[in-house]
Order: C-alpha cells, then structure tokens, then sequence
C-alpha cells in the first residue's frame, strides 16, 4: 500500500465510544447536570498527576477515588455498590454513528488499525467487544505498559516500536486536543475529531486532518 499513512492509532472513550450512557448515570447519582464534566475532568488531571509525580494507579482506580472526592465536595453519600453501577457503565458504551461507517471505509483500503486507550486493557477488551468494534483492530494498546498516562510520549513510542512502524508513517486519531497534541510532538501525525464540544488547542499546529466525523476524516485519510 504506497500511502503516506499506513498505521491509524485510536483513542478509545469519546473518540469512538460514545460515553453518553455513562454522563447519564453520573449526572442522575449526583442529581446535577454538570456532574459528569466535573468527575472527567478531575479524572484527567490526577492521572496526569501519577505521571508527573513518576507513580502510576490504575484509570479505573483514579475514576473511583476521583469520583469519592467529587461526592464528598457536594455531600453526597454513595456505597460501594451503588459507585461501581455507576462506573460500570465504562464498559457498555456503543459507537459514535459515524464509527462503523469510518473504520470500515479505513479498512476496505488496507489501513493498519489499533487502538490506544489510558483504560487498562482488560476494559479496553470488553469496550471493544461490548461495543462490535474489536474485530477492525490489529492490536489494543494500554498505557499500563508503559506506567504513564497519555499524552506522555513513551506512549505512542512504545506503539511504534510494537508495530514496527516510523511516526511518520503514524497518525493519532482522537477527539481530544491533549492526545493528538501528545502525538504530534512525539513525531506523529495528528487527525482531530471534533466531536461537539470539543475544539483544538491553538498553541499546538494545526493537525494534519481536522474534521467533525470519523467518516469524514476516513474519506480525507484515504486522499493522502
């Protein structure tokens, strides 16, 4: 296949998964509509924190103490049972509706496909299988190999090196400015969905591919 991209790596909760069922079931235990962009947000900045600070706990676990501090600064009180419901709803995520038809125009063009997700693989496994999407990746990649969160560049490195491909034969696929910015200046380059609410970090260049859809990216990935 003579392309300027061969491999596609992609980012998993948001990018392909839609975590609406998720959103749901955080914003209806906490009885408020923002809870959801609360507890993500935090859960982001303390797994940057692991990194930082050279220690490293798992996302599922950062997710559940993050979660405890949140109900704890609106007084609320949840078992240990009722927060695991909660969190369980990470691994019955479906696809965005864009997702089925964007991997399957990649792959009828012979892309190379995996994914890379701050998750720990074995949720990751079931994401996938849950959601009928595992059957278009080569390969599952967690950050648990390399003990730091993305954007840290081992991450994309340590994909590379896997698969045996340069970073600029790579591209990131994410809807978050901080992945595909991690990416970039690990050398790849950079597709950025921009899903509804998201947009792109004007410090960082402009991606290679910078669409609304996955199907719209695909048709873009192909003309290279």
């Amino acid at each position: 296949m003579n392309k300027k991209i061969n491999l596609l790596i992609f980012d998993v909760n948001e990018t392909l998964l839609d975590l609406r069922p998720l959103k749901t079931a955080i914003n209806r235990g906490f009885q408020n509509d923002t809870a959801f962009d609360q507890w993500f947000s935090l859960l982001l900045q303390y797994s940057w924190v692991e990194t930082i600070t050279e220690e490293f706990r798992g996302f599922g676990e950062i997710g559940k103490a993050v979660l405890e501090m949140l109900a704890e600064k609106q007084n609320k009180k949840f078992s240990a049972g009722e927060i695991e419901n909660i969190l369980g709803w990470i691994r019955k995520l479906p696809p965005h509706p864009d997702v089925v038809e964007g991997l399957e125009m990649l792959k009828k063009e012979g892309f190379r496909m995996v994914v890379l997700t701050n998750g720990t693989l074995e949720v990751a496994k079931e994401q996938l299988k849950y959601s009928g999407l595992d059957a278009y990746f080569e390969d599952i990649f967690s950050v648990e190999s390399v003990k730091n969160y993305k954007p840290h560049g081992m991450n994309y490195q340590k994909v590379l090196g896997q698969m045996n491909v340069s970073a600029t034969e790579a591209m990131m696929v994410a809807c978050h400015a901080w992945d595909i910015t991690g990416a970039q200046r690990a050398g790849l380059q950079g597709c950025f969905i921009a899903r509804p609410g998201m947009v792109w970090y004007p410090l960082e260049n402009r991606p290679m591919i910078l669409e609304n859809t996955l199907s719209q990216a695909a048709a873009k990935i192909i003309e290279l």
